[in-house]
């Protein structure tokens, strides 16, 4: 018997029709309200659904890296699907060095494939094929990452350092055992952290933790380490 494809869809996809039309392929497809991307797949796949417009100024404002960071911190495949007319981004030609700039940050520093489709029922074709082929090469192991339980201050330790920006698992155990301690990860200088984690990371992490916070409702801050 042929093992029936499993997929997870953010419950905000419904209205695109893409859940409906996974289902009328012989998808499963199970709808929860995603921590993380729009899609995941089996085999720790995880796929981000995006209009050229909001993919552009996405990149521009940094939402899109902090979004891919953070898919990148617990899943093994990062897809990013660009919908729409690529002819729409003519009308940043201004802007088409920092476009092209940042779209080379988010390949070579997060390992994304970035993949053009032309709307939702393309999209949803990708998302199945996707799906069918991490299901035979990866197996049928379906995970959403949500906040675990820790016990152990290793634990608590790995978690938290985890949690900065491009930083996984494997990363934070890097970072601890160099620093020793979080404190002193926090307050190491970039200098310091690019040694472990490379100028871009350092970078970000820097951020993060020096920029004060502003509460919502205020315009975002834009990330010129990835678009410069």
């Amino acid at each position: 018997m042929v093992e029936r494809v499993r997929v997870y869809a953010d419950v905000r996809e419904e209205a695109s029709g893409i859940p409906s039309m996974l289902e009328s392929m012989g998808v499963i497809v199970l709808r929860e309200q995603l921590p993380v991307g729009d899609y995941v797949l089996p085999g720790e796949v995880v796929v981000e659904r995006k209009s050229v417009d909001d993919y552009a100024s996405s990149l521009f404002d940094g939402r899109l890296f902090d979004q891919v960071s953070r898919m990148a911190d617990v899943y093994d495949v990062i897809v990013l699907v660009v919908e729409g007319s690529i002819s729409e981004l003519y009308r940043y030609q201004d802007r088409f060095k920092h476009l092209y700039s940042a779209l080379a940050s988010l390949i070579s520093g997060f390992n994304a494939s970035v993949i053009h489709t032309t709307g939702p029922s393309e999209t949803a074709m990708l998302i199945e094929s996707l799906a069918r082929k991490a299901l035979e090469s990866r197996g049928s192991r379906v995970v959403i990452h949500r906040k675990p339980r820790l016990e152990g201050l290793r634990e608590w330790q790995l978690y938290v350092v985890s949690s900065l920006p491009g930083i996984g698992p494997k990363m934070a155990e890097r970072l601890l055992e160099s620093f020793k301690t979080v404190e002193a990860i926090c307050t190491a200088s970039i200098a310091e952290l690019q040694r472990v984690v490379g100028e871009r990371r350092a970078e970000r992490i820097k951020e993060i933790l020096k920029t004060p916070y502003e509460p919502p409702g205020r315009k975002p801050r834009t990330l010129k380490d990835y678009v410069g």
